[in-house]
């Protein structure tokens, strides 16, 4: 279905081509598009609020990450007027943004206990989890806009736009963490001092990348202001309407492991390994034990997360409105 309006505004725009060169003007335009984003600011505002209950002694929690709020964005466009009034126009745009942060937790405690005279010691816990989260998304649509303009004054004009696209949309999350586990229990038992030990370290990357296709539609207006016979300073107000959904793709996991524990520390392993898998992004509520609340998040997996409730295939929208600026010229 999706190939088939590609294939339409093709034709259409093909239909009104034929005609004089000097009907057909070319639009170069960059600026900011300012969107909701859906699930993908769900998950990051349900984090937030995880990191945030959490924040309690013994705990300490921090999570900085911000919202996906601003795309940079750039257009170019080849227009055909078939009319003083009417242009039809074939644009491809590019919209982007990177976004990273850090998610930190660290647990320290420190206690001594008595059991007897004869059974006491000290005991210590430290933990701490280091989380770098960065995200790139991206979305390449190619667009049909019809335009209708009329002259405001002498040199300038306004247009009013309407029309739809078809847009490839790219999310890519990688994630740079590290986690450290350290009990240490010194131990007197009838004179005899032991120490038990169990430390735990491990650190990786985790990555994730998905695609998904949309068809959106789009509408707007813009002030021209003619520079000279064949170029003109435009400015676009544009409101869009777009929503993704079934993203697809895969993950990876590259990680090692470190483990030391018994008595005085006398056993010890450690490990490398790697993960991947092909799957979906999902939606889901994630129930938190130690807060007695339900979090949404964005889960990978290849089938249908059983474990969380309301989980359905996540929803990643444009929805908005975008400022730019720019150039055309007659051709």
């Amino acid at each position: 279905m999706k190939k088939k309006v590609l294939f339409l505004f093709l034709c259409l725009f093909l239909f009104f081509l034929k005609g004089e060169a000097s009907h057909l003007s070319f639009k170069l335009c960059g600026g900011l598009s300012w969107i909701n984003g859906g699930d993908f600011n769900q998950n990051i505002r349900g984090w937030r609020d995880y990191y945030s209950d959490r924040n309690k002694s013994p705990y300490s929690f921090i999570y900085d990450v911000d919202e996906l709020k601003v795309l940079w964005e750039g257009r170019a466009e080849l227009l055909y007027s078939f009319s003083s009034h009417f242009s039809l126009g074939v644009g491809v745009e590019f919209l982007a943004k990177q976004l990273s942060g850090n998610m930190s937790w660290t647990l320290s405690q420190e206690e001594s206990y008595f059991h007897s005279a004869d059974i006491f010691g000290d005991l210590s816990i430290e933990e701490e989890s280091i989380q770098r989260p960065k995200y790139k998304i991206q979305a390449v649509p190619i667009t049909l806009t019809l335009s209708y303009c009329f002259p405001v004054s002498k040199g300038s004009s306004f247009s009013l736009q309407a029309g739809a696209g078809f847009y490839f949309g790219r999310l890519k999350y990688t994630e740079i963490y590290f986690y450290t586990f350290d009990y240490i229990d010194n131990r007197n038992e009838e004179g005899t001092l032991t120490k038990f030990v169990d430390q735990y370290s491990s650190s990786g990357e985790y990555s994730e990348e998905t695609t998904s296709r949309a068809i959106g539609f789009q509408g707007g207006a813009s002030f021209e202001f003619r520079i000279s016979n064949r170029s003109s300073f435009i400015i676009e107000v544009i409101g869009r309407l777009v929503n993704f959904n079934g993203w697809e793709g895969h993950r990876e996991d590259i990680y090692s492991w470190e483990h030391t524990w018994g008595f005085w520390g006398a056993n010890h392993d450690q490990d490398e390994a790697f993960d991947t898998e092909e799957g979906k992004l999902w939606l889901v509520d994630s129930y938190s034990d130690e807060t007695g609340k339900n979090y949404p998040r964005l889960v990978f997996s290849e089938e249908e997360p059983s474990i969380y409730s309301d989980v359905r295939e996540a929803r990643i929208n444009l929805n908005g409105l975008s400022l730019r600026i720019g150039f055309r010229i007659q051709i």
